[in-house]
């Protein structure tokens, strides 16, 4: 009986590929998807492969061992690179030092449907990944998985991509120059004569390489979308020193916000009759947060004469920017709910990427993203995202 099953998803949850792996003979053998409920059993440990465009792979730069830290840490270490709010995301790493991880992100949405896929049939899943990993990756080597039409590219450990046969020259052209040796399973669709060495992969290669622990496991055990952390049991010394210290610092804030609350009541007062000379009579809201209605009104006298919202601060912001990179075509603009979406096209990433950072320097007051670039007949496309800080 094999170790592992390995079943490989699209993005219907339609299962593609099964894979049975023996990891005691390393030996893989691929079955047919019609015999996924006749080889699945309580006892099979489950390896579920799912589609690249569902999990965002990075690098966050965190020193620090504690998990607790990590945890808290690596979400907002890459806040700026991901599309979505933080809290809409979990969160997977492996640490690669004491100040470096991997990490794997896919949204809470997305790992809820997988979850209901896993109830539905039952599974006992050991590991969850992402296609891109499938095989293994080295610095300076090009590892080419074919499996019928589609093909996945790993220009060592850091890029990959799924690609199809049409568009691997342009790829390899420009992801895989400082590539000098080849790891693949079909040498045919390549140009070998490119590399200083080339090397056979077989399918149990790429089974043993994803059960090894070297990439990210996006599953963190059964079904834990909402965690809980227990408190830990104190013992009786460190807890009446607690209550101690607790009791003493109640006694010093309670004091200071007394004192806070006198000197608040007297500044609120001063305010009040201010804003009454300043500006004449004033409303009830006014006289319960002064401080606030004096700025409203300041802000509204500033910005009497000047219309300002994201889609035209957009259009401004967005032809500066282009101004310094004519290669940049902008395709289609759309705002949703004040969140400006442009679509760009360009002959290279690095162009994308450049105007990406001189429309962030110039629209300060706006968080600029970019999200995946595809390639499509020679010519890169990113959809950029401005929304308000």
């Amino acid at each position: 009986m094999p170790d592992f099953l390995l079943i490989h998803i699209n993005n219907q949850f339609d299962i593609t590929q099964l894979i049975s792996y023996d990891k005691d003979r390393h030996q893989a053998r691929q079955l047919s998807a019609d015999d996924f409920k006749s080889v699945v059993t309580a006892k099979t440990d489950i390896i579920l492969i799912i589609p690249a465009a569902w999990v965002y792979m990075t690098e966050s730069y965190v020193a620090s061992r504690s998990a607790d830290i990590l945890q808290k840490s690596i979400p907002y270490s890459i806040e700026e690179e991901l599309v979505n709010d933080v809290e809409d995301n979990y969160y997977a790493w492996n640490s690669v030092s004491e100040h470096q991880q991997q990490v794997a992100v896919i949204s809470k949405t997305k790992r809820h449907q997988i979850n209901d896929f896993i109830k539905k049939h039952q599974l006992k899943l050991s590991g969850l990944y992402s296609e891109a990993v499938f095989c293994p990756a080295k610095q300076d080597q090009l590892t080419l998985w074919q499996d019928t039409d589609r093909i996945l590219l790993r220009f060592g450990p850091d890029t990959a991509m799924v690609t199809n046969q049409q568009q691997l020259p342009q790829l390899i052209s420009a992801f895989g120059q400082n590539c000098h040796q080849l790891l693949t399973n079909n040498p045919e669709v390549i140009d070998t004569t490119a590399f200083k060495t080339v090397s056979s992969l077989q399918l149990a290669d790429c089974c043993g390489h994803l059960i090894s622990g070297q990439e990210v496991n996006l599953y963190r055990g059964e079904d834990q979308d909402t965690e809980q952390q227990q408190t830990p049991v104190k013992l009786l010394k460190p807890l009446l020193a607690a209550g101690v210290l607790i009791i003493s610092w109640l006694t010093v804030n309670i004091y200071q916000a007394w004192q806070l609350s006198s000197d608040i009541t007297t500044l609120k007062s001063q305010q009040q009759q201010i804003l009454k000379d300043k500006f004449g009579s004033i409303s009830a809201t006014e006289q319960r947060d002064p401080f606030a209605a004096m700025q409203s009104r300041l802000k509204q006298i500033s910005e009497r004469d000047r219309p300002s919202n994201s889609l035209l601060d957009g259009f401004y912001f967005l032809g500066e920017a282009r101004r310094q990179h004519p290669q940049i075509e902008l395709k289609n603009i759309r705002l949703f709910d004040d969140q400006l979406e442009i679509q760009v096209t360009a002959p290279a990433i690095s162009d994308i990427n450049s105007y990406r950072q001189q429309l962030q320097n110039l629209a300060g007051e706006y968080r600029v993203n970019i999200g995946v670039n595809e390639l499509t007949d020679g010519v890169y496309q990113s959809i950029l995202t401005m929304t308000p800080r």
